[in-house]
């Protein structure tokens, strides 16, 4: 939706634009109701924000905001990864399917190339 929203919004000349964001574990208010301390691998609300806004002043349209765990690259490997999910329709997050869990973890892997799904 927020595509085909973007899409619209720059066919028509419109003042104003559309960004699909993709935030890492972000510690926020909710969470600390659960988790008391911030875990190191979550990032603040602060710094989750300003991600954002540097990609926004980029014009970047898909914004994947990594934690302090998940690297961008790892990011970029999931999505490759879940864009295989719909083309070889693959259960939804397969990553985190029994059946694919270990062919996933081969594939994000460091020294993998990001195009072989």
């Amino acid at each position: 939706m927020t595509e085909m929203l973007a899409h619209e919004l720059r066919t028509a000349r419109a003042p104003i634009s559309a960004h699909l964001f993709v935030s890492g574990f972000t510690y926020t208010g909710m969470i600390s109701s659960w988790l008391p301390d911030k875990p190191d691998a979550a990032c603040t609300s602060e710094e989750t924000v300003s991600h954002l806004v540097e990609r926004l002043e980029h014009g970047d349209f898909y914004i994947l905001c990594p934690d302090n765990e998940v690297t961008p690259e790892i990011d970029r490997k999931r999505v490759a990864w879940a864009a295989q999910d719909i083309i070889e329709n693959r259960p939804a997050l397969s990553r985190w399917h029994p059946d694919f869990a270990e062919r996933f973890a081969a594939f994000e892997k460091p020294d993998r190339n990001v195009e072989k799904v």
